[in-house]
């Protein structure tokens, strides 16, 4: 196992916009400009994103938050959750392997320590690459309705989400994932090379 993984939290229940700002305006006092990714769940979608300055936009338009009562957004190195709780507001936290990345807030109880375990986990997202484009891609599948992703990828590849999970021990030394944060977005050709659909005959 290898990081142990830090917290803090908004002093104040914020609006989800300002939840994104919160996190995002930490690029300033890291002295760069990180790409920040991320996706939010509302009532009727469910939709990813990057953020530009402290908005967060689709490939056409920024995304609308109005409705959202999920959002969660990376770096790679540093995570956002928030959730909504009560008239358009709610918790905003902060993750990170290093506390010198996070924002300012109030930190979270250090017990239990939540410690990284070993590797990356991965996850197939559903669909194939079927629209590329400037950083992103329409992910479409016979199941699912089509899905814009902020990924750069060729036509035909699958897209898969790198994963870290962090553990938690208990008193009698069993351990059980406590924590799984996303840490980007690859792509990759697909696992199993996928034939033409035959076409029908005439007669």
């Amino acid at each position: 196992m290898t990081g142990r993984l830090h917290g803090v939290h908004h002093p104040d229940e914020v609006a989800a916009d300002e939840a994104l700002s919160w996190f995002v305006t930490q690029r300033a006092e890291l002295g760069g400009e990180e790409e920040v990714i991320g996706y939010l769940l509302a009532p009727d979608r469910a939709e990813w994103f990057r953020c530009h300055g402290t908005l967060p936009h689709g490939p056409d338009a920024a995304r609308d938050l109005t409705t959202t009562f999920e959002i969660f957004a990376t770096t790679g190195m540093r995570h956002l959750r928030w959730w909504h709780t009560v008239s358009g507001k709610g918790r905003a936290v902060s993750l990170a392997e290093h506390p010198d990345l996070l924002p300012p807030g109030k930190g979270l109880p250090p017990r239990p320590e939540r410690t990284r375990l070993d590797g990356a986990a991965t996850r197939l997202l559903a669909g194939l690459v079927a629209e590329p484009g400037d950083g992103w891609v329409t992910l479409v599948s016979a199941r699912f309705a089509p899905c814009q992703v902020p990924v750069t990828a060729e036509r035909g590849q699958e897209v898969w989400a790198e994963l870290a999970e962090y553990s938690v021990c208990d008193e009698h030394g069993n351990l059980s994932v406590a924590d799984t944060l996303l840490l980007g977005l690859q792509a990759r050709a697909p696992r199993i090379s996928r034939s033409r659909e035959p076409t029908e005959r005439a007669g």
